[in-house]
């Protein structure tokens, strides 16, 4: 996994990205880079990412237990809109 540290306060607030939740929005601290390095995986199912993804978002996020499920499933959404898009660019 790569280290992305920031170098001051504002680059940290460039590192947040909103994730929609049924109970409404949050800001996942290093998503753009958690949700490249799960693609790098090739992992071979939505479960395996789900889980994935949940793991490498708390290194850097609060997640209560309680909502496990509802972030497993909304960064699942994410990955696959984002990984969509990637592969529709070409990158």
């Amino acid at each position: 996994m790569t280290e992305v540290k920031p170098c001051c306060a504002a680059a940290a607030a460039r590192m947040i990205k909103k994730l929609a939740l049924p109970g409404g929005e949050v800001g996942i601290v290093n998503l753009d880079n958690i949700l490249k390095e799960v693609a790098d995986l090739k992992l071979a199912n939505d479960n395996a990412i789900r889980k994935e993804l949940l793991k490498r978002v708390k290194i850097y996020n609060y997640v209560a237990t309680s909502a496990d499920n509802e972030y497993s499933e909304a960064l699942l959404q994410e990955y696959k809109r984002e990984h969509r898009e990637t592969r529709r660019e070409g990158k």
